[in-house]
């Protein structure tokens, strides 16, 4: 496939910035415009690109650009006399195309979007793409029906029937120039593009894929700042930045780097699990994985078992139990590969655990983390009787398959004690994942961490020694814009020491009731570090008013049952400083509305 750069337009809306250049040679934070969309094809695979632009200008495109050596693509030039449309600049890439399908983007269009794949399968038809916005009336507004197929496109329409804007970037089969030559003028004189997509979509081959990653028309001084902004936050500094010196031709999609996985899991007083935990790992079917465990300052036997049993694995000390998140930010200091897999110790895995955890986070860059299917290990009574128990205590018992978010701000593992028998066998997004075993891309992380006074990065909040921890860095990394999936090919089984039994009040009382005082503690605590980080004033007020009346309830029942939580507050107040340090140095790119979605009740 080849692509196509639409460069041309006046950038009225940008003059008087535009008086002397062209609009996409404006720079956008450390570079001009033109190259995002570069960048955006040739990140899809795509080296043979036409840049499209006015008379006026052409010459400035060809002095930046020149013959494309530089981008490890190859360019050709086209110049739109006049200004005749979107859809009439397209025409000009009929030869150009030579029949193949092409990809055609806006040069003032900014994505941080992967398209490899819709690049790769593309067959035939029209392809659009889509993004949830919070003001639709703004954009062109695209309506679907059951089947992804469009079922309406509508112009900055007053009253939309869907939040969903077309994007500037599109795929067309080689039938696109045919119908652009039976097009007549618009009111304004130009060809449109709309037309075209609505031939497409009377032939019902008109097909809108939904994008999940930053996406900016930058056509206005305030979008252009906002574009700005969005590029120096991005997600892949090294991806933007990088040039393909290779003069190979295109590089066919399955032909990746094999990404290399760090898993750490932590230990104290373990010795009971740890062997079980680190012999499924090392029968993993992944290559591509080192195992790291941190010991927090056991008593027992776990670390003499490692070192006489497990040779391979890197064993870290402390002479103090740090907690779970200080103890796995240790383990990232120490590591560097593409991702890092969280895993209790409590736990067993499927052969496939990982490979399959790999192969769905490298489905879209934008995605950030990735869990499987979680369930119950009865480890007690395999442990008195193993020869009896099926298959070392495997239930089919779900442990949890996600966290869900409540519009109380309650948080809750998905299915947990349900009896799996089939239905979460879809994959799907979902708001986080449980930390017993999750897998991070290494890039989400390095994102979203915070850099403490040591310089030292925290990817995990350290102020929560633990529990929510895990919590807190999901919601982190949504606000961040980095998806979170869940896939049912990835199995484990997880020996939990106290779980959530019921719904409703009464079984919140008893679910606290069982857990120690410390653990309710320090889990008291981390909800309001939590909440102080995340929770945006903004929010829906469904959302504000069943989060207050949440924690209104808890702390009128803290006051009769639990005043030894009280003091929690005081250590609140006291990192109130911190916390709120933060939370204005999170990077939040989706809105409010986009982390709504996830919350129910």
């Amino acid at each position: 496939m080849r692509g196509v750069i639409l460069a041309g337009g006046t950038g009225s809306r940008l003059f008087p910035s535009t008086k002397v250049t062209n609009k996409h040679l404006l720079p956008v934070f450390n570079k001009p415009m033109i190259h995002y969309p570069i960048e955006t094809l040739k990140n899809s695979g795509i080296r043979d690109i036409l840049i499209v632009t006015g008379a006026e200008h052409a010459g400035d495109f060809m002095q930046l650009l020149g013959s494309g050596l530089d981008f490890g693509v190859n360019f050709t030039y086209r110049v739109q006399d006049g200004s005749g449309g979107i859809a009439q600049a397209l025409s000009l890439a009929e030869d150009f195309a030579q029949g193949d399908p092409i990809a055609v983007v806006l040069s003032d269009n900014i994505f941080e979007e992967d398209f490899t794949e819709d690049v790769f399968y593309f067959k035939s038809g029209a392809q659009i793409f889509v993004k949830e916005v919070d003001e639709p009336e703004r954009f062109g507004v695209v309506e679907l029906d059951s089947d992804g197929l469009v079922k309406s496109i509508q112009e900055k329409p007053a009253l939309p029937r869907s939040r969903l804007a077309q994007t500037g970037f599109s795929i067309y089969d080689s039938q696109v120039f045919d119908f652009i030559r039976t097009l007549e003028p618009s009111a304004r004189g130009e060809l449109e593009i709309t037309d075209v997509n609505n031939i497409y979509r009377n032939k019902k081959q008109l097909k809108a894929l939904q994008i999940q990653g930053m996406w900016i028309d930058a056509g206005t001084h305030t979008s252009l700042l906002e574009a700005s902004i969005l590029a120096q936050e991005s997600f892949d500094p090294e991806r933007v930045k990088r040039r393909i010196k290779s003069k190979e031709g295109v590089q066919s999609p399955a032909i990746l780097k094999i990404p290399k996985v760090t898993i750490g899991i932590l230990t104290h007083n373990s010795e009971a699990y740890v062997q079980h935990c680190l012999n499924s790992l090392k029968a993993q079917n992944y290559d591509h994985l080192e195992i790291v465990v941190f010991d927090n300052n056991s008593s027992d036997d776990t670390r003499i078992i490692i070192e006489e049993n497990f040779p391979e694995v890197r064993l870290l000390t402390s002479e103090e139990n740090l907690g779970f998140g200080t103890a796995h930010n240790r383990i990232m200091h120490k590591t560097e590969n593409d991702m890092y897999g969280c895993f209790n110790v409590d736990m067993i895995f499927e052969p496939n655990f990982v490979s399959e955890m790999v192969k769905t986070l490298e489905k879209k860059p934008i995605y950030g983390s990735v869990g499987g299917k979680i369930k119950r290990w009865d480890f007690q009574t395999f442990s008195k009787n193993p020869q009896g128990m099926r298959e070392m205590g495997k239930t089919n018992f779900i442990d949890s398959f996600g966290l869900r978010i409540l519009k109380s701000h309650r948080f809750e593992d998905i299915g947990q004690g349900e009896v799996d028998y089939g239905q979460y066998d879809n994959e799907q997004e979902v708001f986080g994942v449980s930390g017993a075993a999750v897998l991070y891309r290494r890039k989400a992380l390095d994102d979203i961490a915070f850099i403490n006074e040591e310089e030292d990065r925290e990817y995990f909040d350290e102020s929560m020694f633990m529990y929510k921890e895990d919590i807190d860095l999901a919601y982190r990394l949504q606000w961040a814009g980095w998806r979170c999936l869940y896939t049912p090919h990835s199995i484990a089984y997880h020996d939990r020491s106290v779980s959530a039994q019921g719904k409703g009040v009464v079984a919140l009382i008893r679910n606290r009731q069982r857990k120690s005082k410390t653990v309710n503690q320090i889990s008291y605590l981390n909800h309001q570090i939590l909440l102080r980080k995340n929770f945006a004033s903004d929010f829906s007020p469904k959302v504000r008013g069943a989060t207050w009346w949440y924690n209104f309830k808890v702390f009128v029942y803290i006051l009769i049952f639990e005043t030894e939580l009280l003091v929690q507050w005081w250590k609140f107040f006291r990192l109130k400083k911190n916390i709120d340090a933060r939370r204005k140095a999170m990077p939040r790119r989706i809105s409010k509305a986009e982390i709504e979605k996830f919350m129910e009740g």
